[in-house]
């Protein structure tokens, strides 16, 4: 998809002001491909519902930006995950992307059980497996 060029930019200097605030160290991000293209995606929706001015100092809502920057921080952790293996996902014309534990997820999962932070993780599972 192609964005007006104001989009762009104005999701250009969001992403900055959010490399200022190291919004992206906290999460490891190194790759701002993702941010700039959800915040596009956002204000292109808005644009088209006629809810957009950019003159308007907030762009977004507290609860909109909250929502944005959880996505943004959940992609790259599918992501990390997703490249290391221990993750994979099918997508359809029926449904959204779903992602499972590979073989070596299901591993790296036993060999951490007995570490708390494996509990984000186990929603992977299925129960009925054995």
């Amino acid at each position: 998809m192609s964005y007006l060029p104001k989009i762009i930019e104005v999701s250009e200097e969001m992403v900055n002001i959010l490399i200022e605030d190291q919004f992206f160290d906290d999460f490891e991000i190194t790759d701002y491909t993702y941010a700039k293209k959800r915040f596009c995606d956002e204000l292109t929706a808005k644009f088209i519902a006629g809810d957009l001015d950019f003159e308007d100092d907030e762009l977004f809502t507290d609860e909109e930006l909250d929502a944005i920057l959880k996505e943004i921080a959940a992609e790259s952790v599918l992501s990390t995950l997703k490249k290391s293996g221990f993750i994979n996902s099918y997508e359809d014309d029926v449904t959204e992307e779903t992602f499972f534990l590979t073989e070596k997820g299901k591993k790296e999962i036993e060999r951490l059980k007995d570490v708390d932070d494996t509990n984000a993780l186990k929603i992977f599972i299925n129960e009925n497996e054995d």
